[in-house]
């Protein structure tokens, strides 16, 4: 797989700093309103999200507008991200505490010895989301016609890290792909100028997508229809957060999905409330996303709550990535997830 401009991410560390410090949400402009943890001051924590301000992330928004971060005495900074690779160099730097960080992408980080010391503690999707899209003109219908193409997709995004495992999976050449790196909101520009051919998107994204291109079909070639085990970006914190304070994480958790249940209930309020926060944000398209979302967040058991991880699965997604060689050696899934802080039933 040819890359361009993909800057490691040590750099993509430095830049994220930069970006934290000049974007943000915070409890404290939240109509003043305090936290009630019996009338102590709020735990403070810094909250990056999966990627920008896409309607995917609303739900973090919607858990601090609607007051339940400070229901749970917790004081949440949100801050948009620029993926997984740099969201877990934040957690592991100690700028950010919690994240919906892809599994996937932890896999290969900790299983590859770049980053060490965080976890899973709830699910945000229950299947990899990793998608690419393209319109269907660009003659791209199956996996194996994105050979000879150019594919966009933002510095850190796990789908980049992801393609070769799923281009091994899907029988088609990775080295004969061309990548090149944009800004989250470039690339549904940049496809519908026909400067790529086809850009790295969540599935839920598909709205954002659709209203970039204005009306063309678009085409979704899912990564999950060949990683069947893996989930998609799970809440993730620091091994040391989850041992020293898991009260914190329950707390935090569990505020953060109640506002990811009021959004899916919800949409279009929830999109309202986001682009009260980023007035740049299509609130239709974002809507969209947040309907989409919900059905990317409902666990496969029946009966299992929102967020929940089963340790099989866990194991059977390592084991993918190790048989399709995106990573030498596999961690646990104890080394990935903190199970006895997962959402249970």
């Amino acid at each position: 797989m040819r890359r361009n401009t993909r800057l490691p991410v040590a750099l993509l560390a430095v830049l994220l700093t930069a970006a934290l410090s000049t974007s943000c949400g915070s409890d404290d402009d939240n109509d003043g309103k305090a936290g009630s943890s019996g009338g102590s001051a709020p735990d403070k924590v810094t909250y990056i999200t999966g990627f920008g301000t896409f309607g995917r992330e609303a739900y973090a928004y919607v858990a601090q507008d609607k007051g339940y971060f400070s229901d749970a005495g917790v004081s949440v900074t949100i801050q948009p991200g620029q993926g997984s690779a740099i969201s877990l160099a934040a957690l592991a730097g100690g700028r950010a505490q919690f994240a919906p960080v892809d599994l996937s992408s932890t896999i290969m980080q900790v299983g590859g010895g770049k980053v060490s010391g965080v976890t899973a503690v709830a699910a945000v999707h229950q299947t990899t989301d990793a998608a690419v899209m393209a319109v269907a003109d660009s003659g791209i219908s199956k996996p194996a016609d994105l050979e000879g193409k150019k594919i966009a997709d933002p510095a850190g995004s796990v789908i980049g890290a992801l393609f070769p495992a799923y281009a091994k999976l899907a029988g088609f050449d990775a080295d004969k792909v061309d990548f090149v790196n944009l800004e989250p909101q470039q690339l549904g520009v940049n496809l519908a100028a026909g400067k790529v051919d086809a850009v790295g998107q969540y599935r839920v994204g598909r709205p954002n997508i659709e209203n970039a291109v204005r009306g063309k079909e678009v085409v979704v070639l899912p990564f999950g229809k060949f990683l069947t085990e893996s989930y998609g970006s799970a809440v993730t914190t620091t091994t040391k957060i989850a041992e020293e304070d898991p009260d914190l994480v329950r707390r935090f958790t569990s505020a953060l999905l109640k506002g990811m249940r009021y959004a899916i209930d919800h949409p279009e309020e929830a999109a309202s409330v986001l682009a009260k926060k980023h007035p740049t944000v299509n609130e239709k398209a974002a809507a969209a996303e947040i309907e989409l979302l919900g059905e990317a967040v409902q666990p496969k058991k029946e009966g299992a709550p929102i967020g929940t991880m089963d340790r099989e699965r866990v194991a059977g997604a390592i084991k993918a990535l190790v048989d399709a060689g995106a990573v030498k050696s596999g961690p646990t899934p104890e080394q990935l997830v903190s199970f006895d802080l997962v959402p249970k039933s």
